[in-house]
């Protein structure tokens, strides 16, 4: 008799014990489907999308594309991502917020900056600083050479503290010294917009026209394929001389160019020869 009683209550623990463990099995296969345990995405890189296209990807993929922030970067398209967090590549959850970054259409105005009596260095440097480009160059008659006389915007003064937009082109007039001094002309075939306006600005001479060809679509990436007056070694202009620009994105355009300046140099060394 207490044998069947101690085997029935060994049957009734067995039981208990195995409804337990089914319950608890059950909860945690729950508990694994509720969290989504071991399910992970990749977040994709969004550098350079728009908001239409960050829309368009959000309807095919697990996660939830938030824009929380607008700068303006003056080098990047504007009205495309340049951050996001969590950053491209990372495995996160899926329905997990990405938050992104846009550069803004529009470039933010500031104070114009005091510009006078510095050297035309470093104006160029201030003036980069602030968002800024280096417009035309002229030059008077002045003790200083080089030293910025008078900062000018659209032909009229500009005092430091004025509201200005960001990316506005401030024309120098500097001091030539007294001298009536020529320099040396550069070449900026294929350089970028602002690394030729750079080497321009360093030799003391001004941008002129900007002309794009067809194949631009992108002027941050265009590449200067002519200029005018031509590179000619040892050619000297005069201070302040505005430089013609011609970009261009068509490869074949910079390389032709490259071409014709190498053969007209070698031209020009054999007449030297002779």
């Amino acid at each position: 008799m207490a044998s069947s009683k101690s085997s029935s209550l060994i049957k009734h623990f067995f039981i208990i014990a195995v409804i337990y463990a089914v319950v608890i099995w059950g909860v945690l296969q729950w508990l694994k489907s509720f969290t989504q345990h071991g399910i992970t995405i990749k977040v994709p890189a969004l550098t350079g999308k728009t908001p239409k296209e960050l829309k368009a990807l959000d309807d095919n993929i697990d996660l939830e594309f938030i824009i929380n922030d607008s700068v303006y970067v003056f080098d990047q398209k504007k009205g495309t991502v340049i951050d996001q967090n969590p950053s491209a590549g990372t495995e996160v959850k899926q329905d997990r917020k990405v938050y992104v970054t846009i550069n803004a259409f529009k470039p933010p105005t500031i104070k114009m900056p005091k510009l006078i009596d510095y050297s035309l260095r470093q104006a160029t440097a201030v003036l980069e600083t602030y968002g800024l480009v280096v417009g035309n160059l002229k030059y008077e008659p002045d003790f200083a050479k080089d030293a910025v006389l008078k900062q000018l915007y659209k032909g009229r003064i500009i005092e430091p503290g004025e509201p200005i937009v960001q990316e506005s082109k401030i024309d120098l007039v500097l001091g030539d010294g007294l001298k009536g001094e020529k320099v040396s002309l550069p070449d900026v075939i294929g350089l970028t917009k602002k690394e030729a306006a750079n080497i321009i600005a360093e030799n003391s001479l001004s941008v002129g026209a900007e002309v794009y060809d067809k194949s631009v679509v992108d002027t941050v990436k265009a590449v200067v394929y002519r200029q005018f007056p031509a590179y000619v070694s040892d050619i000297k202009v005069n201070l302040g001389r505005a430089i013609d620009l011609f970009f261009t994105q068509d490869i074949s355009k910079i390389k032709s160019a490259k071409d014709s300046l190498k053969l007209r140099l070698n031209n020009q060394d054999e007449e030297n020869e002779d």
